[in-house]
């Protein structure tokens, strides 16, 4: 029961640790209420700030991809407890973040700095409406399982863990990845866009490209048909562009 007891805490923990990584992200993307901001830091030339940072992000994405393998995966837990794989797979994630934020480089050049109280107040509004639409999708499979918390109870409780759930309604009826199309757009939903935006806004839309693909291959093997359905009439990031190319692939055919 103690070795139960330590498992959740450490999984509390994790949940904890994370929820602030988040919100430390959000402050860091919007240069607000955080002691360092994507537009602080020492400045050096243009193009090592560039290689540096990207290099950073594809970092963190190569940390994500290669633990969220479902191979991987099973490899990993033969050596952590699966009621807790998920909750180190957080504080391995909260780690890279904090070691992007400590050596990310600013670029402040600015591409666009909106001056009007009132448009700039309708971008901070887009842009917690888009972190508040990716931790609805957390929501919308699990939330806590996500976050590692029910596998951490379940085992507290010895309750028998089922399988991850898969959904198709609410935002994932209009997009597959909405916590991904969250990641694309969040950075650029500023009054005050720089070349560091779009350094951290590029090189993130070319990881989720890039690894979406074996996400949803692990999605297949693990569902099967349904997914493969779901993948056909949902489109990845842009809600209702399958109708829309269908639309015009009919008036074509015309």
């Amino acid at each position: 029961m103690i070795r139960k007891s330590l498992l959740l805490i450490y999984a509390v923990v994790a949940y904890l640790l994370a929820t602030g990584a988040l919100l430390y992200i959000m402050g860091f993307l919007i240069d607000f209420g955080v002691p360092k901001g994507i537009s602080d830091g020492t400045e050096i030339g243009l193009w090592p700030a560039i290689a540096i940072n990207v290099g950073l992000i594809g970092a963190f994405g190569l940390h994500h991809s290669i633990t969220a393998r479902t191979s991987f995966k099973r490899w990993w837990t033969r050596i952590i407890p699966a009621p807790i794989e998920r909750a180190t797979y957080l504080y391995m994630t909260v780690t890279m973040t904090g070691l992007l934020i400590h050596f990310w480089h600013p670029i402040p050049i600015t591409i666009w700095h909106v001056q009007s109280p009132l448009a700039s107040g309708a971008i901070a509004v887009l842009y917690l409406s888009i972190w508040t639409m990716m931790s609805a999708a957390t929501f919308h499979f699990g939330h806590f399982r996500f976050f590692g918390l029910a596998q951490a109870w379940q085992n507290f409780r010895q309750l028998r863990s089922g399988p991850a759930n898969m959904t198709e309604r609410y935002l994932y009826a209009l997009v597959r990845h909405p916590i991904s199309l969250g990641w694309m757009t969040a950075p650029l939903a500023t009054p005050h866009l720089t070349v560091g935006h779009l350094v951290f806004a590029g090189a993130t839309l070319a990881y989720v490209l890039l690894a979406t693909p074996f996400e949803e291959n692990d999605l297949i093997e693990e569902i099967g048909e349904p997914y493969i359905s779901y993948r056909e009439r949902v489109p990845s990031y842009v809600p209702f562009s399958k109708n829309v190319l269908k639309s015009i692939s009919k008036s074509e055919a015309r």
